[in-house]
């Protein structure tokens, strides 16, 4: 398991508890064409909490659609997001994200829904501090959910103590161009929110210059990054 945030254990803890109410259910329906007894028994033959994600990887792809019901995903859905956010899963990101809209969760209990939008903004916040690149996929996939930027832009706190700066340099690197032009990489956020989100990258950029001098003597390549896009959000103007 990688390094998590507390904020991220204790939300994870959460969709655990508020998801226990839905049993494992021996007899799970499988389309015969697509899920055979082996699928079944790699997810049958363990607790849930023990189930890694080569094991789960098959149901993830096919839970709804043609194995199983709402209440069955429901079931091993803390676990799914638990492998999601801790570790290298081999499920795509809009794939697993994806089972929420299709099994309708915005009609699911409060609580439950309480649950997922924490879980989302912890995993968001976690990825933020621990990874040092910007994950486009899980962004995009949890704008989606939430259909706020707000919260998500709230939740990046830009320092050096963590991966939050090279973070932001990896996004302007990478994507600003896409964002100022109004990529269809970013097709599925409102102009609305992109906007908002340009404005808060132009706000960087006096921590974007401390930045650079953090890094000068520390990693020159890295600060030759810092400053190239530096460049490139004030000569885009």
């Amino acid at each position: 398991m990688q390094t998590v945030t507390e904020e991220l254990k204790i939300s994870i803890e959460r969709l655990y508890t508020t998801f226990s109410r839905y049993p494992f259910s021996s007899t799970m329906d499988g389309c015969p064409c697509c899920v055979s007894d082996t699928d079944k028994e790699k997810i049958h033959t363990k607790q849930l909490r023990q189930l890694n994600g080569d094991e789960l990887s098959r149901y993830t792809f096919k839970a709804i659609t043609t194995w199983g019901d709402t209440d069955d995903f429901k079931h091993y859905l803390p676990r799914i997001f638990e492998l999601l956010s801790t570790t290298d899963f081999i499920v795509d990101t809009f794939v697993v994200l994806g089972k929420l809209d299709y099994g309708k969760w915005t009609t699911w209990a409060a609580k439950e829904q309480k649950a997922i939008q924490d879980f989302l903004l912890a995993w968001w916040t976690d990825m933020t501090k621990n990874k040092s690149y910007f994950d486009k996929e899980a962004f995009i996939e949890i704008y989606k959910l939430l259909g706020d930027i707000d919260p998500l832009l709230d939740k990046w706190v830009i320092t050096f103590e963590d991966n939050s700066f090279k973070n932001l340099i990896d996004l302007l690197d990478n994507y600003y161009h896409d964002l100022t032009n109004k990529s269809n990489q970013f097709k599925e956020i409102g102009k609305g929110s992109i906007d908002k989100l340009l404005v808060w990258l132009n706000n960087k950029q006096g921590i974007i210059e401390k930045g650079f001098f953090y890094y000068e003597n520390i990693d020159k390549e890295f600060a030759e990054k810092i400053s190239n896009t530096l460049y490139v959000i004030e000569h885009s103007a």
